[in-house]
């Protein structure tokens, strides 16, 4: 399954494809106790072929440790016309 950052899944909302949803609109530091969920904000300046990566290696990780049962397959990322950068995530459900 593809998850968008810009568009919500039509999922349960405790599915783990929502809880990715959520994760990539969260931004580290900006959860009161879990400070460390979320994407690092300072990516944006970055290439973005570098942040195409470091997005993928920080996910793998968030992933891990906060949504079990979900296996990341690849991310791509796309700049939007206002600045805004897409991020798109192929996921499956790990047994």
């Amino acid at each position: 399954m593809v998850i968008k950052k810009n568009e919500k899944p039509d999922v349960d909302k405790l599915s783990p494809y929502y809880q990715l949803y959520v994760l990539l609109n969260t931004v580290r530091g900006t959860v009161p106790l879990q400070r460390d969920i979320g994407l690092d904000a300072r990516m944006i300046d970055k290439p973005i072929t570098v942040i195409e990566a470091g997005i993928q290696a920080e996910l793998q990780q968030q992933i891990n440790n906060y949504i079990k049962g979900l296996k990341l397959l690849s991310v791509k990322c796309y700049p939007e016309g206002d600045g805004e950068l897409s991020i798109e995530c192929e996921v499956e459900l790990s047994e």
